[in-house]
């Protein structure tokens, strides 16, 4: 498999889990609400923080739809790929960071952990993407 192939099927991976993310944004607030109790038992979110969250689920959505349109012609979205991915990688070790220094030992819910996962495995699949975008960008110099 070449590298072009990877970044191809990799954006492809990415957006069949973060289309979906549209549904979220959409959802009815009691089921947002639930949601967040299941999370964080006791947690009780209001209208803003509700609206973060749609926020980012639209975005996590349009992130997606972008990706299955880099996959279709990588060479020519290749400029655009690696500085996404340069940008989140920076923002998923500076939020990881946050995460660690901010919240105590004490206070390390199911919240935290899912967001730990998150941020941690977009971090791993963002430095596999920019690792293979990089690679396509020198197989284009030994053509």
């Amino acid at each position: 498999m070449t590298a072009e192939t990877g970044v191809k099927w990799l954006l492809r991976a990415l957006s069949i889990t973060t289309i979906p993310a549209l549904l979220a944004a959409v959802l009815p607030q009691s089921w947002l609400v639930q949601m967040f109790r299941w999370v964080e038992p006791g947690f009780s979110p209001g209208l803003l923080v509700t609206y973060i969250i749609r926020c980012l689920m639209a975005l996590y959505a349009f992130l997606g739809v972008q990706a299955l349109i880099w996959s279709n012609d990588v060479r020519r979205y290749r400029p655009v790929i690696m500085n996404l991915c340069i940008f989140c990688i920076v923002v998923a070790i500076v939020g990881l960071a946050a995460l660690f220094i901010t919240v105590p030992v004490s206070q390390r819910t199911r919240a935290f952990w899912i967001i730990f996962v998150d941020l941690a495995e977009g971090l791993a699949v963002l430095i596999l993407l920019a690792i293979l975008t990089l690679r396509v960008r020198a197989d284009d110099h030994r053509t």
